[in-house]
């Protein structure tokens, strides 16, 4: 008696269960967690020793306290307060935080991909935190012991930790997520308004900065003349090098600034204060880049920052698009706390104390609150104009019947289970296809070929490489 299509199907099945059950996890080795501890921190150290090795030897002053200063600049990277000569230097610049936090995440998200178990991931982060902490402690100690010699003061220890557990630790967490962020919202189950509404505000969270890069750009091109008189003080090479490459270190922090401006919180650098309709002028830091500042308001032109805001609402709107009006408001408002959140968060970091100038930066609730605001309010736009589009409640009723809800359908996420749907187990391996199910297909194929090739009975039937249907299945009756 020849094979039916369904035991044939039920056999592949098993060979591949069975495959995969033999399957050993691969667990990390020593050599691969010593790389994740200290790759990324030691390329960070090396690069910060030589570039001011060079700026020492342009300036003459020789190599004597490199060490101290090396050691300033790691906890500086990590937005840690630095003093010299007495003066505290809280507010930081956040281009070198940003690469040096893309560099751990990197290194992390390598590791993780090879952890099978949360010990083997847990391992890797643990390992991760603790070479980002070990070079922060052996920085207070040659800070210390050279604080004889060099005008750069002790850091205070508990907020030197807290700082590098703080920027490393996002670090982290944005490595591990790139490998496993999708098998764990597969396994949790996360709604598709969830997924797609995160996704939507990290976007609109972009062009946020976008606008605000663009702002300070413009900035920058209209006031070039007094920029450049500004770089022509640093009198020599080394002090035009250096200004030069202190103005683009800023730049991000300036961005972070015009993204706050855009959305109607008010912002402060050393004593002048400003927002998008006013600017009372003082003093600033003598760096080129702060020629971004305008000089003098610009009236009823401010007006066009919320432009920003607005548009990228209006985006997230679009983005996060459903038949269901609520499912849509709902994935928008979680699309609109994602990009806040960001946004508090990078405008904090970019804040600080600006020796005797005072504190700089932006205030950040009020730039969190007027966000979400704003981004919520472009996103209800958007739903009330295909809402009226589509004919109202009546309208959008008979586009659901017909085509179903965009937030599973456009965005490749899992939908809800109904009774014409397959089985649940195959449609989370179908969405999210890790490494081991690509090695089991593989086999699959390897073992189709090695297998005789089956009647017409089988090659025709449906099911062939798939479940078998059950009894229990409510899409078979």
């Amino acid at each position: 008696m020849s094979p039916t299509p369904n035991s044939l199907a039920a056999r592949l099945r098993q060979v591949r269960l069975t495959r995969r059950a033999d399957v050993t996890p691969r667990k990390a080795a020593t050599w691969d967690l010593v790389k994740v501890a200290l790759l990324s921190p030691m390329i960070t150290v090396i690069v910060i020793a030589v570039i001011i090795g060079i700026i020492r030897l342009l300036a003459g002053d020789g190599l004597s306290g490199l060490g101290s200063a090396v050691a300033a600049g790691w906890l500086a990277v990590n937005q840690v307060p630095v003093t010299i000569g007495g003066i505290t230097l809280g507010i930081l610049p956040l281009l070198p935080t940003l690469l040096a936090a893309a560099g751990t995440a990197k290194v992390v998200a390598e590791g993780a991909s090879t952890a099978r178990e949360l010990p083997d991931l847990i391992g890797i982060v643990g390992a991760a935190l603790g070479g980002s902490m070990l070079v922060t402690t052996l920085s207070l100690a040659v800070i210390a012991d050279g604080s004889a010699v060099t005008p750069i003061g002790q850091p205070d220890s508990l907020q030197a930790f807290g700082y590098t557990l703080l920027v490393q630790g996002a670090a982290v967490l944005v490595g591990v997520a790139i490998p496993s962020l999708k098998p764990i919202l597969a396994e949790f189950a996360v709604p598709a308004t969830e997924r797609v509404g995160a996704r939507g505000g990290l976007i609109a969270f972009g062009l946020l900065a976008a606008g605000g890069a663009v702002a300070v750009f413009v900035g920058l091109v209209t006031h070039w003349g007094a920029m450049k008189a500004m770089i022509a003080d640093g009198n020599t090479v080394d002090g035009y090098l250096g200004l030069t490459v202190l103005s683009v270190l800023y730049l991000p922090n300036m961005i972070v600034g015009a993204t706050a401006i855009s959305t109607g919180a008010s912002a402060q650098l050393g004593t002048t204060i400003l927002d998008a309709f006013d600017v009372a002028r003082g003093e600033v830091p003598p760096l080129p880049v702060v020629a971004a500042l305008p000089e003098t308001s610009i009236g009823s032109l401010g007006a066009l920052f919320f432009l920003v805001p607005l548009i990228a609402g209006a985006f997230l709107g679009w983005y996060c698009r459903s038949d269901d009006p609520v499912r849509h408001l709902r994935a928008i408002g979680i699309g609109a706390a994602v990009a806040a959140a960001l946004m508090v968060t990078v405008a904090w970091v970019s804040g600080g104390r600006l020796g005797e100038l005072g504190h700089s930066g932006v205030n950040v609730p009020t730039t969190g609150v007027f966000t979400f605001a704003w981004l919520a309010l472009g996103g209800a736009l958007v739903v009330a104009v295909l809402w009226l589009a589509d004919g109202g409640l009546t309208g959008r009723r008979r586009a659901a019947d017909e085509i179903g809800d965009d937030l599973d359908d456009w965005f490749d996420v899992p939908a809800s289970t109904s009774d014409d749907a397959p089985d649940a187990g195959d449609a989370s391996d179908d969405v999210v296809p890790d490494v081991a199910e690509r090695k089991a297909a593989d086999d699959d194929a390897a073992l189709s070929d090695d297998t005789s090739t089956p009647g017409p009975d089988a090659t025709d039937a449906p099911g062939f490489g798939a479940d078998p249907p059950t009894e229990t299945n409510p899409g078979k009756h």
